[in-house]
């Protein structure tokens, strides 16, 4: 008996189920692509994630202070940051981000006088951009702060604050915030491989985008065997639920072949287009990281498979039919919007649960027999 104790309900007896252990999963699994990017991209991906989870940390204390008018230690202690919520949505938007960018009209990147790699032509360098430490800043704020601080902080936004401060960044800095210039290997510079001819591919340059060794819009979303190894990560520690991301994936393989076809163009370009579909534009990353958000995705399977075939046709509508090469980003927010829809119709049937028409015949039943006795 005097093991015995007393608790308020919910019981639970894991504790890492927290919060806090989740996003160190989640941190965990992110530092894998983050290592792939900085190979890749060099330095500069560092100094962004620093950025990034510096400004989205300070940002989410800074609005914990106000709000709760205490200006003091105690303040800090009650503060969420504690729950790494804000160091995943930094790392989640610096790896949203290109490696360095010249915004028009600004340009207050340091440079250094040599030579492109590819080429061999006298270029000049950008050692530092403050453009996209700036950039970093502005993201980092509006994601905490208007996306998920005013709606009531964790597990209340109404979508994924990486997500939507991308789209701003996007919508208010254009081809700042989607180009980049790799480092290292055989990197190029680009906006990314769905913005060219993919009716060219080969399978060296399968190979090359799956490897990650090819400029793109994100540093986070180039390197294959990295978003694999962070997807197998948090399906064994059971953070995601793995059928999800194949959701989305494989129904963007598929809308991609029957969008596609209306060009009628060959199968080989066609399967290409789909290939290129999957490996760019930050699909896989988007799949894994962003639209597994427990807050901003449906709560039942069923629900999650009509929310992941969303994301997957949106996604292919917006780069066949539209002058845009990305669409994921777009995709996931619009479905954001439409989880409480989906969550208010999809929902699974209380224990025992009897349907109206069910309940009413047999209390019709019931009186009909009490008649009968009576009679």
């Amino acid at each position: 008996m005097n093991n015995l104790t007393v608790s308020a309900s919910p019981h639970i007896t894991n504790k890492s189920n927290s919060t806090r252990n989740i996003m160190l999963d989640v941190i965990i699994a992110l530092l894998i692509v983050l290592l792939a990017a900085v190979f890749y991209f060099g330095y500069h991906v560092i100094i962004n994630a620093a950025v990034c989870v510096g400004a989205c940390v300070g940002s989410e204390l800074l609005f914990c202070l106000i709000a709760r008018k205490k200006f003091d230690k105690e303040g800090v202690k009650q503060s969420s940051i504690f729950d790494l919520s804000a160091v995943v949505t930094g790392l989640i938007l610096a790896l949203n981000l290109p490696s360095k960018t010249i915004v028009k009209g600004w340009d207050l990147n340091i440079y250094q006088k040599g030579y492109d790699a590819l080429s061999t032509r006298a270029v000049d360098h950008i050692i530092f951009s403050f453009d996209t430490v700036i950039i970093c800043i502005i993201g980092s704020i509006f994601a905490i702060m208007i996306v998920k601080m005013l709606f009531g902080g964790i597990g209340k936004n109404f979508a994924n604050p990486a997500v939507t401060a991308r789209i701003f960044l996007m919508l208010s800095f254009g081809l700042s915030v989607v180009n980049t210039a790799g480092v290292g290997l055989a990197a190029s510079t680009g906006a990314t491989w769905l913005a060219s001819d993919k009716s060219t591919g080969n399978q060296s340059m399968f190979l090359n985008y799956f490897l990650g060794n090819r400029g793109t819009a994100a540093v986070g979303e180039t390197c294959m065997i990295a978003l694999i190894l962070s997807y197998v990560y948090l399906s064994a520690r059971k953070v995601i639920d793995f059928r999800l991301p194949l959701i989305i994936i494989g129904s963007a393989a598929v809308f991609s072949l029957l969008f596609e076809g209306f060009y009628k163009g060959s199968a080989a370009k066609i399967f290409n287009n789909m290939f290129a579909n999957i490996l760019s534009g930050g699909l896989v990353f988007g799949s894994v990281f962003m639209a597994t958000d427990y807050s901003t995705s449906p709560n039942t399977f069923v629900g999650q498979v009509v929310f992941g075939v969303g994301i997957g046709l949106f996604t292919m509508l917006i780069r066949v039919f539209t002058g845009m090469p990305e669409g994921m980003s777009f995709a996931i927010l619009l479905m954001n919007v439409a989880t409480p829809l989906i969550d208010k119709y999809i929902f699974p049937k209380p224990f025992g649960y009897v349907k109206p028409e069910k309940r009413k015949k047999a209390k019709d039943g019931k009186q009909d027999g009490k008649a009968e006795v009576k009679a």
